[in-house]
């Protein structure tokens, strides 16, 4: 082995493998698995559809594939193209070059710049991802490494004697966060002169990879790296990114930490509070929840009145429809630091109380444990805290169903599934606080949104509201990941993208599992849910009448985006 080799699979730390095999057969699987890719991007191929017989059928990337001796005459008619580019993804595995890389990538990157959330999309891009971790190849990596950093490595010659692609690295956000993704992974020495250098790109999407690639790794060695990007950083996702990133080390390595580095940390933290957006400060504020300290009191004062007005124009358009939920948790907080029993409306006061009494005040290392305050609103026995609330009601057949008896009239009639929730729906927007609003959304067989703009709560919107009820059917499937879609707004979400939701709390009541639309399975359905709302922090309450194997995906869905499940 010739000593640059030597030294470069040392220092990337992989192995290096038997030759390569280079073959017209190579060629053609990377040029097909192009083509392929590109197709898809531009909508014209469908990976479920079936491999069509005749050369004049057929989409570009199948003339390489059958040049290449993917494609057998039976074949045709019989298989997809989804299951065409698995065995050209099988075929890169198991003969890894630089070539077949730059095309897999392709497919790790699949609308990362658009419409991230396509099921479909997600689908592929876990299909190139795994497809790549299996090409354990120095080359491979070199390329991963330099395409992830932008185009070159500064730091590192590349081997001649490895065998190469093209000759220029194609780089874009998307192949550079994929490629970060796959450092991260990986977990390759190469990996923290990656992202030190991707943290501080001017693409606000390649920050973002970075701080999500260190939070996958959550080595202690990197709070230095998190707290430095976090110093500066405006943008509301990617600075989200970076909080949780420090949490998690915290969380994970705390005692390792002198006293020194975790006070740099969270004062870092701190001075973001008020700065990225109000769904950062949420996550600065559950951080410093377990972990308080008395530099955040004033900032908390702040967030009680809504934080200083930021100039950037991104920010301002986060914060135009800030949740409440923001000040109740920064005056829960205020409360257990200081002792202090001031109200949330007597910002004066509290300013009054901290210069006169801050130096005087003791934080507690661990705050004590706070009973949340009681509100007026509830549905199904949930309080409604959030100041813009999303209801998603089941409508499938199954809610026309009989649970029991109510009085009407001074006699007693059936009272329905669906007939239950009118009722409870009604009672919750009639005690909603003036300042708030709701948005009502319905699933059956497809999704239906009944308000296309938030509804002020107050007694014109309950009459409106009750006729609006008063329409409601029982009938069709159960298309939960549609009626999701919409009152997530998932088309609209982009990789890095400012969160766009209208609502900050939604209610989700069914009473079955999905029976109709193209997503069912409930792991697609959390795993969509999750990627969309990991930065929006909708906080999302499931409500489930009756009993069956429903109860376990949205007790799930619940739990995973910080919401109360209840089964009635």
């Amino acid at each position: 082995m010739a000593p640059i080799r030597l030294w470069w699979c040392v220092w990337l730390g992989v192995g290096v493998p038997a030759q390569a095999q280079t073959s017209d057969a190579t060629s053609l699987a990377a040029a097909a698995i192009r083509d392929w890719s590109a197709a898809f991007e531009r909508g014209q191929l469908g990976p479920r559809g079936t491999l069509r017989a005749g050369a004049g059928l057929q989409p570009s990337y199948v003339v390489h594939a059958r040049r290449g001796g993917f494609v057998r005459e039976r074949d045709e008619e019989r298989i997809t193209h989804l299951d065409l580019l698995q065995k050209l993804l099988l075929h890169a595995e198991r003969h890894p070059n630089v070539d077949l890389a730059d095309a897999v990538l392709d497919v790790a990157a699949t609308r990362l710049e658009g419409a991230f959330l396509d099921h479909d999309a997600m689908q592929l891009r876990e299909a190139g991802h795994q497809a790549l971790l299996r090409m354990d190849h120095p080359g491979v990596w070199f390329f991963l490494a330099r395409t992830a950093a932008g185009g070159t490595l500064p730091w590192a010659k590349e081997p001649d004697e490895l065998d190469k692609g093209p000759v220029a690295v194609v780089v874009g956000p998307g192949r550079r966060v994929a490629a970060l993704r796959l450092l991260a992974q990986k977990n390759l020495p190469v990996s923290r002169f990656v992202f030190d250098a991707a943290l501080r790109d001017a693409d606000p999407r390649v920050r973002l990879a970075a701080a999500e690639a260190l939070d996958q790794q959550r080595k202690p060695e990197t709070l230095g790296l998190l707290r430095m990007a976090l110093a500066g950083e405006r943008h509301p996702v990617v600075a989200q990114a970076l909080v949780r990133g420090v949490h998690s080390l915290l969380r994970e390595h705390g005692p390792s930490f002198d006293a020194d580095r975790r006070e740099a940390a969270l004062a870092a933290c701190v001075d973001r509070l008020g700065m990225a957006g109000w769904r950062t400060d949420m996550d600065l504020l559950e951080l410093l929840e377990q972990y308080p300290t008395k530099a955040a009191v004033p900032a908390l004062i702040e967030l009680l009145t809504g934080g200083a007005a930021p100039t950037d124009p991104v920010l301002l358009a986060v914060n135009h429809r800030a949740s409440p939920l923001r000040a109740d948790k920064a005056h829960e907080l205020l409360r257990g630091m200081t002792g202090a029993l001031l109200p949330a409306s007597d910002v004066a006061g509290w300013r009054r109380f901290w210069r006169d009494e801050g130096e005087r005040v003791a934080v507690p290392a661990v705050l004590p444990s706070q009973r949340p305050q009681t509100t007026q609103s509830q549905f199904f026995g949930v309080p409604l805290r959030g100041g813009a609330i999303g209801f998603l009601v089941d409508t499938s057949g199954s809610m026309g169903e009989a649970v029991g008896t109510v009085a009407a009239g001074g006699r007693a009639r059936a009272a329905t599934r669906l007939g239950v929730a009118k009722r409870e729906l009604a009672q919750a927007v009639q005690a909603m606080d003036p300042n708030s609003s709701f948005l009502l959304w319905t699933f059956a067989g497809s999704g239906q949104s009944w308000t296309p703009t938030p509804v002020r709560a107050g007694r014109n919107s309950l009459r409106a509201l009750t006729e609006l009820l008063s329409r409601l059917r029982a009938n069709g499937g159960t298309n939960l990941g549609e009626g999701l879609q919409r009152a997530l707004q998932l088309d609209q979400v982009q990789f890095a993208g400012a969160a766009e939701t209208r609502i900050d709390e939604l209610f989700v009541l069914s009473d079955g599992e999905p029976t109709a639309g193209p997503l069912q399975a409930p792991e697609a359905i959390l795993a969509l849910v999750q990627a969309a709302n990991q930065y929006a922090k909708v906080r999302i309450h499931c409500i489930y009448i009756g009993e069956g194997r429903g109860s376990d995906l949205l007790a799930r869905l619940a739990e995973q985006n910080g919401g109360v499940y209840v089964q009635r």
